[in-house]
């Protein structure tokens, strides 16, 4: 449970980082912030599921930098600690995941993406801290259980009106992100980008 936990923390706190390119954009394009993460991330992945490139494993520095050995021990210690069974053999899927649908609702709906992003932040998060020690009612073609939804559904619609939403559009924002948690394939991609089309069919604005 306390992995869990621990997961779900760093799932919420990496989603709202999401959002850096766009609280930056004044500096540099959010086009550009974006590609560079997704470039990134998909670097990082081909080398978990394919293992590093020659030249990287033989690199002079990491054999004159002390202590590096020990750190990487550590870091592979903890982040074995929060992966899930397919991760480990798969790589971080959900971490992509994640960005690719952060980078989609920016590129499709640049206006609304914010909706997007928090709530794959908090409509997942609180789901599933909830819904995996507390839910007992399945829901229909399903593994997510009505107690988990609830409780994404409330998290999210809570902060949407903390930042001065309308509660009818908070309701339906909300609504939109645990339909899409539930019903969406891969969450991480279909939360910001359903979330954020529906936004913008209610013509919100971002608040930031």
């Amino acid at each position: 449970m306390m992995s869990e936990v621990l997961r779900k923390i760093i799932h919420m706190v990496f989603s709202f980082l999401l959002l850096t390119p766009i609280l930056i954009r004044d500096f540099l394009s959010p086009v550009v912030s974006y590609g560079i993460l997704l470039l990134v991330a998909g670097w990082i992945y081909s080398v978990q599921v394919r293992g590093p490139p020659e030249w990287l494993n033989t690199f002079p520095l990491k054999q004159q930098i002390k202590g590096v050995d020990y750190i990487l021990d550590q870091f592979n210690r903890y982040v074995s600690m929060v992966e899930r069974d397919y991760e480990k053999r798969a790589g971080w899927l959900g971490v992509l995941a994640g960005i690719i649908g952060a980078v989609s609702s920016y590129l499709i709906f640049p206006e609304t993406s914010f909706y997007g992003i928090t709530s794959l932040a908090l409509v997942d998060g609180f789901s599933s801290l909830v819904g995996k020690p507390l839910g007992r009612t399945r829901l229909p073609l399903t593994d997510g259980t009505l107690e988990g939804t609830l409780a994404g559904l409330l998290a999210y619609l809570t902060f949407l009106l903390l930042i001065g939403t309308p509660f009818i559009s908070s309701l339906t924002i909300s609504l939109a992100g645990v339909v899409a948690e539930l019903y969406g394939g891969e969450d991480n991609v279909s939360i910001p980008v359903f979330t954020s089309a529906v936004a913008g069919l209610l013509h919100l604005s971002s608040p930031i």
